[in-house]
């Protein structure tokens, strides 16, 4: 009987130690400060390309980015470190009014690279479609940039999303279309 009681207690405690541990598991969408501040070091630490080869950022890597036919999935904190990353390669620092600007952003944003064929990104979870509220094609005239590849950033509502499962992304194109299945609870 006390053995059957300590054990019960042991796995009691266990349970409450990993519930309040401050682990998580999936997109952060309210992270704490601290964290907000380690994700700038990282950033400032891995600066320029640098930044794509950390764990934070790597998670968040579909398809061949960031070459042509893949995608970076923007979550606060990978936007974080990557602006962080890119300020620092040019010889600036993030200053704390833009990182908690970033902190604000109620839109998850995906970065992908493709080609002129592409008319539509939207994402699948749980059998349901989702749309984004906004795809831009932003204007990234640089020498050297292959003359068919084109940026595009869509966003989409976290509030539309469950970031605790699995999404396909839709590359919708005129010729062919592309499947990339991501696992939100494997990035924060």
């Amino acid at each position: 009987m006390k053995k059957s009681v300590s054990y019960f207690i042991y796995l009691l405690g266990l349970i409450i130690c990993v519930t309040f541990s401050g682990v998580s598991y999936g997109i952060e969408l309210n992270p704490i400060e601290e964290r907000i501040n380690d994700t700038i070091k990282l950033g400032e630490s891995n600066p320029g390309k640098k930044i794509f080869e950390t764990d934070l950022v790597k998670a968040a890597i579909f398809g061949n980015w960031p070459n042509y036919g893949g995608g970076l999935i923007k979550t606060k904190l990978v936007n974080l470190a990557v602006v962080s990353a890119m300020t620092r390669k040019a010889r600036k620092t993030l200053t704390k009014q833009d990182a908690l600007g970033m902190m604000g952003s109620d839109v998850l944003t995906i970065s992908y690279r493709g080609g002129e064929d592409v008319f539509k990104i939207k994402m699948s979870q749980n059998g349901r479609e989702i749309e984004p509220v906004k795809m831009v094609r932003p204007n990234l005239e640089r020498k050297g940039v292959k003359n068919h590849v084109v940026f595009y950033s869509v966003s989409f509502l976290y509030t539309k999303l469950n970031l605790e499962e699995k999404a396909t992304i839709l590359v919708l194109k005129n010729f062919g279309d592309e499947k990339h299945v991501v696992d939100f609870s494997k990035i924060k």
